[in-house]
């Protein structure tokens, strides 16, 4: 186990290393079949780091077995966070990536066999600083599963062009997002007073001042709706469409607003 240290920025090249950053705070259900996934992936030049938030269940101890069956070949770091919020255990992650890609992944989230392969060669297209995708609920009911998917794929879509078209922000899924790891450096990395909420439309204002944030459909990806599930699907859908809102209008949020207590990661 070590602790954070200063990321060394590398030049993109043709076959950028990729270094996942996964954030993990009480996930002992879900973990292990995300690291299953992460694990056995298309793309070879990548790296995953995984960031323990200060967990209290049996994470740790999932984590730490996962990683004695795991092959010495692959390259994992596991490391903690005490300091809790999701952009805190991103920001450490960052800091010890040594990709020219920072991909960041939700412990909930199952990434299919092409997703490290699919997100580095959409950072290697020009103009494109950041790339993301459609969450599918896999465990939801079929109406919400199917509702979600084309709601993510049509507007979300379409939204995303439009507001970079206006010079106002892009959309980026915080759990399923890859971006450019100079310069993400060069924006000052992770807003660390975010603790959830708003964490990733903040980084994709900052990125698309210098760029394309692609929304594509190659990086749907699968992920629980435990949120959805506690919290209820429109009360949360108004929290993030408000918060989106409120962020592109250039607001400051208050720290109740950015606060998950439910499943904050």
């Amino acid at each position: 186990m070590s602790f954070c240290k200063t990321n060394n920025v590398s030049t993109m090249k043709s076959s950028p290393k990729v270094s996942v950053v996964i954030p993990v705070y009480n996930e002992e259900k879900y973990i292990l079949q995300t690291l299953n996934r992460i694990v056995s992936q298309s793309y070879k030049n990548y790296e995953i780091i995984i960031v323990n938030n200060n967990s209290t269940d049996n994470t740790d101890a999932i984590i730490k077995y996962f990683l004695t069956k795991t092959p010495t070949t692959l390259n994992i770091e596991y490391v903690t966070e005490y300091r809790q919020g999701t952009n805190y255990a991103r920001e450490c992650g960052r800091r010890l990536a040594t990709g020219e890609i920072i991909a960041l992944l939700d412990a909930d989230c199952l990434p299919d066999f092409y997703w490290v392969e699919n997100g580095a060669k959409k950072l290697q297209t020009k103009n494109i600083v950041a790339a993301t995708g459609a969450y599918f609920y896999y465990d939801a009911n079929i109406a919400l599963r199917l509702f979600s998917l084309v709601s993510q794929l049509t507007i979300f879509k379409l939204v995303n062009r439009i507001i970079q078209h206006t010079k106002k922000g892009a959309i980026l899924i915080g759990g399923n997002a890859f971006m450019n790891a100079a310069l993400l450096q060069q924006v000052g990395g992770f807003n660390t007073n975010l603790t959830f909420y708003g964490d990733d439309i903040d980084i994709a204002i900052k990125l698309s001042k210098y760029g394309f944030v692609s929304y594509s459909t190659i990086l749907t990806i699968k992920t629980s709706s435990r949120r959805y599930k506690a919290c209820g699907f429109w009360k949360v859908n108004k929290k993030y469409q408000t918060i989106f809102k409120d962020l592109l209008l250039g607001k400051t949020l208050t720290e109740s607003q950015t606060i998950e207590l439910v499943h904050p990661r």
